[in-house]
């Protein structure tokens, strides 16, 4: 499975041996996995601007609410306890309005997650050709793990089991329309668009995986993409049942090709996905409940070292896909 340009990036250029007092899991998780002496910390840190991120309007309030969603999902793909987050933040120029809306939308969430906003940096964004960049946020979130333990994507076995939460495809259907490319009902409209400026992040699920899961990532650039993550790091293969994988209702109304496109490749869901032996099954579907998360098996980890990723439809034909996810620079 061949590494894209944003992780070819990472790879070549900042990936190393650790060193120092503090020793991590390494480079290329969704978090940091930490031992500190006193204790393991999780730590994620992530980059948004608006253009890249959010659209130009997007609402200040739920700017500020999914770009702290976001780095909260990368504990949970940890398995961690949220605990503080610390907020960089470059704007073109100061406006109260705006930043009054985004503090609403970011601290409701910081509020109800437990983390909290413990510092940062404010500045101005560089002028280029007359005209300053956009609004750019950066924040690095902290999380608590028990002594020893934190989920990876480097953990999956042949034999486990895949699972994903909730449903996918549904932020990426809201995308294409706004830009014009598809067309959803109205309600279809509302619940996608719902899905893509509020994510939930599974901060409880999370926790609940943590002594049951080999791996787990959360789904920020696609189904595929992120579960490909897991079986680069853990050299392994995969098989996908489409049958099984959970889309919504809105997504259903669309053809079978914008469906495949959306739920295998499309992103932005903030679910996810992870592996398990299959004697686990009982106990996540009991984790599943208990949090308030659907959970729904998708398929299997097969042969160790081929990093190869199959989806299957209901006849065990292939899906054929013309791209597997999201990437900053491919």
């Amino acid at each position: 499975m061949a590494q894209r340009g944003e992780f070819q990036i990472i790879e070549r250029f900042f990936t190393h041996e650790t060193f120092g007092a503090w020793k991590s899991q390494g480079v290329g998780d969704d978090c940091a996995i930490i031992d500190t002496g006193a204790g393991r910390l999780a730590v994620t840190t992530d980059m948004m601007a608006l253009g890249t991120h959010f659209l130009p309007d997007a609402d200040p309030e739920d700017v500020g609410y999914k770009a702290l969603a976001v780095n909260l999902s990368d504990l949970a793909a940890a398995g961690a306890v949220a605990r503080a987050f610390f907020l960089s933040i470059g704007l073109p120029r100061r406006d109260d309005g705006w930043l009054a809306d985004f503090s609403r939308g970011l601290m409701r969430l910081a509020e109800t997650s437990g983390c909290a906003l413990l510092g940062g940096d404010t500045t101005r964004t560089p002028e280029v050709n007359g005209r300053h960049a956009p609004v750019t946020i950066s924040i690095t979130a902290m999380g608590d793990l028990p002594a020893g333990m934190g989920l990876t994507r480097a953990g999956a076995k042949p034999g486990d089991d895949i699972w994903v939460s909730g449903t996918v495809g549904d932020a990426y259907a809201a995308l294409k329309c706004r830009w014009g490319h598809w067309d959803l009902m109205p309600d279809a409209q509302a619940a996608c668009f719902a899905r893509m400026d509020r994510p939930t992040p599974r901060n409880a699920l999370g926790e609940a995986l943590l002594p049951l899961a080999h791996a787990c990532a959360d789904i920020s650039d696609g189904l595929l993409a992120d579960l490909g993550h897991i079986l680069e790091r853990s050299g392994v293969s995969a098989e996908i049942d489409w049958e099984s994988i959970p889309i919504s209702l809105a997504l259903k109304s669309l053809t079978i090709a914008k469906q495949h496109e959306a739920a295998l490749a499309g992103g932005d869901d903030y679910e996810l996905v992870f592996t398990a032996a299959p004697d686990m099954a009982e106990r996540i579907w009991a984790a599943g409940l208990a949090t308030g998360t659907p959970v729904t098996r998708i398929g299997r980890i097969t042969e160790q070292s081929a990093r190869n990723l199959t989806v299957r439809d209901a006849q065990g034909l292939p899906v054929v896909f013309e791209r597997a996810g999201f990437d900053h620079f491919a």
